[in-house]
């Protein structure tokens, strides 16, 4: 029987949704969990994750939300966010 995705690596299960409570800001949660949000400078567009770590500056709206997703996905070690800190 062939694998799903689902199974071969370890995705949450959760859907995430986006919301734009401010202008400039969107930000991304499940029904159970802040997930981070985005908001848009002079730079561009800045990405946080749920820790309040800063993720990068970002061209396009929809890049700076793959990072703060990905970063949900797959959280920094510990140890590499002790160091940010």
């Amino acid at each position: 029987m062939a694998e799903s995705l689902a199974d071969i690596i370890d995705l949450p299960t959760e859907y995430v949704s986006w919301h734009s409570p401010a202008a400039a800001l969107w930000v991304a949660s499940t029904p159970t969990a802040y997930v981070g949000m985005v908001d848009r400078n002079h730079d561009g567009f800045v990405a946080t994750d749920c820790t309040g770590r800063e993720l990068g500056v970002y061209g396009t709206l929809e890049s700076a939300r793959v990072a703060v997703y990905g970063a949900w996905v797959a959280p920094a070690p510990a140890e590499e966010q002790a160091l940010i800190a």
